[in-house]
């Protein structure tokens, strides 16, 4: 099909004087100078899309995949009946050098006459590179919707979402990494999301944008072969690139690590002494503004697609999503890269263990390098756009296209910044929500103990791994631990999920009454869905903030949830639920998730004689919160538990020595919410969020500002004290839960450890998984109301007639 690929000399054959160039000895340079030199005629066969340089795939199934050319192909085995493309082709030690030949349709060499692809390309000297025809024929239709952006943390970095707006059009990309030139601090994305010198660019932070500096006439957009690798001056092409530089307005909000990777190691250097084929294969790791986590591998090298003019560009590396080995249990879910990469880092991602691989299979080994409390990966390349290929059983594959980092650097004269602002963990700030669903594993007594404890792993992670820094590592494929899977998976997926993390209650209503948090500590009929809708519709409607939470009554739902899991039997799900659950009594055990003053004051606005905060969605709010005293809810509830994680740790583990988990806590999902109100007023008792906002100096940077929280005496014991309530509470919340869904009564074969891939595929797939709901269909459900009774609730409230305990809330 399309032409044979050319053998390699036979063993034994008789050799000539001077020998024979064999294929194995072909080098880099080989190969692209008979692309060049045999491009026309490639250009000219209407099926060829595309060309680049790499090794010889040999298809899956084929006897040669697991068989050297020393054994050669039994009689009665037939060949691989099913095209070759770049997702069944692999790589084997005995895969000669070669030129990749993309073509778009799969047809028998004898239909294509003229047309056909060479076995070989000869050069006028005698050597021969032989081709390999691979099918990738493109696929035009739409992407799917993209997940991200998913960075949460307030130090800014490489893997971030980053945005600007020209002539009504929004280009999204990604910052790469942070560079120096001249004593100036720069972001590296694409140029064509930088855009103009002046323009205005911002990242993505959360569920929302900040400037964070101006694009300048710096950049990279092609190159001469022969400029990027001054010893191949035989060259005649061009190199693509697409390199922008964006000036940092405040360098002290940034960090020189990348987000989902680490710190940054020496960067790989591209040249001719170190540009081999050993390149194909290399496991890369990438995170995307949109697609985050990606692992992929070197496909080829120099991909051109077919063009028209009479120069054509290429691309340095094509990197395709990773082969899938022994230690992963499914593959990377499709598409590999999404629009809104551009600008993305791909760093070196050699694996820490030994990898099950085919025993003549091209294998990188190489024991990651370690940071002051991260990884430290080496850069290779900056993606700067994308290639998609329609598979033959009509999937979507996607490839991404990056150039070396190393030119950029020398031809921009560009410092890698390595050490700026480092030593948080790869996804920084999430310790408190992994160390208390890990530690309510340890709570728990009888067969729950047994279920839980076997999936530990899969909710948070031990003090060793959060004590060092490493919270939070992506699994193979891109597995979120469930404690945080409401803040990296569900909250810019799910349009309802911003409100269950939070419950601004601690403000006088609109008309001057009590708090709800108050109402609610005096008389817990007060935790109805339809009295806290009233509440913030008063506040709504006189043009006022706070904007409306539903933290009670997310526990609320998911305890519900995970009783009706266990009474249909349903095991992998309430493990799903029950480690979810982790994050939102987490949230409920921070004063600032709890407090109209979750982002420092912001600005007021009068009513009836009382302050209240102005809307989030108004301007005078979003100019509030690009402000340094804003930043203080991220300052408090994850920077400062990273200033000294074994402290806290350790503080968290004295404070829970002895508890034990206290099934009788609720017998309805009411009694839940109620339990989580309790914690929440507790906490503000023990420490108020306008004492925290006072302990802080927003004219400090962010990390002094974090050591000076942690200092402060006061705030450090309070914080540890709730958070160990949150233990407590979450570990008593599975077991009442467990006790009125009569888990007891499962089979001990049902208490079993569940995979990665089992767990994740519900919460990222099934929509039916607690879905977040909007407090007006939380109240119109009237799902979400107290016990019936007689007798008047504080405040005025009505009694309401509860339903039976919901299913599958």
């Amino acid at each position: 099909m399309n032409g044979k690929p050319a053998q390699p000399p036979l063993q034994g054959a008789p050799r000539t004087f001077p020998p024979r160039r064999d294929f194995s000895s072909l080098s880099v340079l080989d190969l692209l100078e008979a692309r060049e030199a045999q491009h026309v005629q490639l250009s000219n066969l209407d099926n060829v899309v595309a060309t680049a340089i790499g090794r010889y795939l040999i298809h899956e199934d084929d006897w040669y995949a697991v068989h050297s050319p020393e054994e050669p192909r039994p009689a009665d085995v037939a060949k691989a009946s099913t095209p070759r493309t770049l997702d069944n082709g692999v790589v084997r030690a005995w895969s000669w050098p070669c030129v990749l030949v993309f073509v778009r349709e799969w047809v028998e060499s004898e239909r294509l006459g003229g047309n056909v692809v060479p076995r070989a390309l000869y050069l006028s000297d005698g050597r021969v590179v032989p081709t390999c025809v691979v099918l990738a024929p493109a696929d035009e239709e739409a992407g799917p919707p993209s997940p991200g952006p998913s960075q949460v943390s307030p130090m800014v970095g490489g893997g971030y979402a980053c945005l600007r707006t020209d002539q009504g059009i929004e280009r999204m990309g990604t910052f790469g990494c942070i560079v120096n030139k001249d004593g100036s601090f720069y972001a590296l994305t694409s140029r064509h999301v930088a855009g103009e010198p002046g323009q205005p660019v911002s990242a993505y932070v959360g569920d929302s944008t900040r400037e964070v500096g101006d694009a300048v006439n710096l950049g990279l957009s092609k190159l001469a072969f022969s400029e990027a690798f001054p010893e191949f001056p035989v060259l005649k092409g061009m190199l693509n690139f697409d390199v922008g530089l964006v000036r940092i307005s405040d360098v002290s909000n940034w960090t020189s690590q990348v987000f989902g990777i680490g710190e940054v190691g020496e960067s790989y250097q591209a040249t001719a002494a170190s540009l081999t084929l050993d390149l194909i294969g290399a496991p890369l790791r990438a995170f995307g503004g949109t697609s985050g986590v990606m692992e992929g591998e070197i496909k080829a090298l120099f991909f051109q697609p077919r063009g028209t003019g009479s120069i054509e560009y290429s691309t340095d590396v094509l990197i395709g999503a990773r082969k899938q080995t022994g230690t992963r249990t499914r593959p990377q879910e499709p598409p590999f890269t999404r629009p809104g990469d551009s600008g993305t880092l791909w760093f070196y991602d050699p694996p820490g263990t030994p990898r099950e691989t085919h025993p003549d299979q091209l294998v990188h080994e190489q024991a990651p390098e370690r940071g002051a409390l991260a990884r430290r990966l080496r850069p290779v390349a900056v993606q700067w756009g994308g290639q998609r290929f329609r598979l033959p059983d009509g999937k979507a594959s996607a490839f991404a296209l990056g150039s070396f980092l190393s030119t950029v650097l020398r031809v921009l004269d560009l410092e890698l910044e390595h050490e700026w602002s480092t030593g948080h963990d790869e996804y920084w700030g999430k310790l408190g929500h992994f160390a208390i669903g890990w530690k309510a594993c340890e709570l728990l007594q009888g067969k729950l103990s047994t279920l839980m404890l076997a999936n530990q792993a899969r909710i948070g992670f031990d003090d060793a791994t959060l004590g060092q820094g490493k919270a939070f590592k992506m699994g193979s494929n891109a597995f979120v631990p469930l404690a945080d899977v409401p803040d990296y998976v569900w909250v810019h997926a799910r349009p309802n999920e911003p409100i269950q993390h939070f419950a601004d209650i601690d403000i006088v209503d609109i008309d001057g009454g009590k708090s709800m948090l108050d109402r609610c500590h005096q008389d817990k009929r007060n935790c109805s869905a339809t009295q806290w809708k009233a509440y913030f519709d008063g506040f709504a409607k006189a043009g006022t903030g706070p904007e409306e939470g539903a933290l009670p009554f997310r526990v609320w739902q998911i305890w519900e949830a995970m009783v009706a899991y266990l009474e249909d039997g349903d095991v992998l799900r309430f493990v799903a639920a029950a480690g979810i659950l982790a994050h939102y009594v987490g949230d409920a055990s921070q004063p600032l998730h709890c407090s109209w003053l979750h982002h420092g004051t912001p600005p007021l606005v009068e009513h009836d004689g009382r302050q209240y905060p102005v809307p989030r969605s108004s301007a005078a709010f979003k100019t509030f919160s690009g402000s340094a005293a804003a930043k203080i809810h991220s300052i408090y509830e994850e920077g400062m538990l990273e200033v000294d994680p074994v402290a806290m740790l350790e503080g968290v583990n004295k404070a829970i020595a002895g508890s034990e988990a206290d099934a009788g806590v609720a017998a309805t999902g009411h009694d839940a919410a109620s339990a989580t109100l309790d914690l929440m007023y507790a906490v503000h008792q023990r420490l108020s969020p306008q004492r925290i906002i006072d302990a802080d100096d927003p004219a400090l940077n962010v990390p002094q500002r974090q050591k000076r929280l942690w200092a402060n005496d006061t705030i450090r014991k309070a914080t540890i004290a709730s958070l160990a309530d949150s233990v407590k509470l979450l570990a008593s919340l599975w077991a009442s839960a467990w006790a009125a869904g009569s888990g007891d009564a499962l089979a001990k074969n049902k208490l079993i450890a569940f995979s990665e891939s089992e767990l994740a595929d519900i919460y990222r797939h099934d929509e039916s998984l607690i879905p977040s709901l909007s407090l007006d269909e939380m109240a119109s459900s009237g799902k979400f109301e107290p016990p019936a009774a007689t007798e008047p609730h504080g405040d005025g409230a009505l009694p309401v007639k509860t339903p039976a305990r919901m299913k599958r809330a």
